[in-house]
């Protein structure tokens, strides 16, 4: 899984056109926005509901960008959690072993909770452990007390030119 500091990202991608960084980059990116972290450890920590942020994306934070490009081995799925297995590994104590899966769909992105100990919500609205709902480009995920924000292509390009 390609994963970059957003700070970097931009130093090597900000300067493409929408058609070379397409060409480039194809894949859809989750980035992990930066925030307070809990330590993980041997089980999940329960977590209050976190506050909402004034500011949720800051181009001054620096943040974590991962590409959604499914393993050879998994085909149309990423998972997300704090096991050391999955293909993106968040290690805080509010996420679970395996707390997201991302599915590749002939329309787009589906995300869905995997009964994960302190939830999941997608642009505000919780999500129901199993039930896959459609990501949107630009769309923001809780998992947990963790911040993440989907972008497609596009998007992605867009919010590294927010550096310069």
């Amino acid at each position: 899984m390609k994963s970059y500091l957003i700070s970097a990202f931009v130093r090597t991608h900000a300067h493409l056109d929408e058609e070379s960084f397409r060409l480039s980059e194809p894949t859809a990116w989750l980035v992990w926005e930066a925030g307070p972290w809990k330590p993980g450890g041997a089980r999940t920590l329960t977590a209050a509901p976190p506050a909402p942020l004034a500011n949720p994306v800051s181009a001054a934070a620096e943040a974590l960008a991962y590409s959604l490009a499914p393993r050879e081995t998994t085909k149309d799925q990423v998972t997300l959690g704090r096991n050391p297995v999955c293909d993106i590994v968040i290690n805080d104590g509010t996420v679970s072993m395996l707390h997201l899966v991302f599915l590749r769909s002939e329309t787009g992105w589906l995300v869905q909770d995997s009964g994960s100990r302190n939830g999941s919500s997608l642009s505000g609205a919780p999500l129901e452990s199993g039930k896959p709902k459609a990501l949107i480009s630009t769309a923001r995920l809780m998992a947990g007390s963790v911040a993440f924000s989907f972008y497609e292509p596009k998007d992605m390009l867009w919010r590294l030119k927010q550096y310069r």
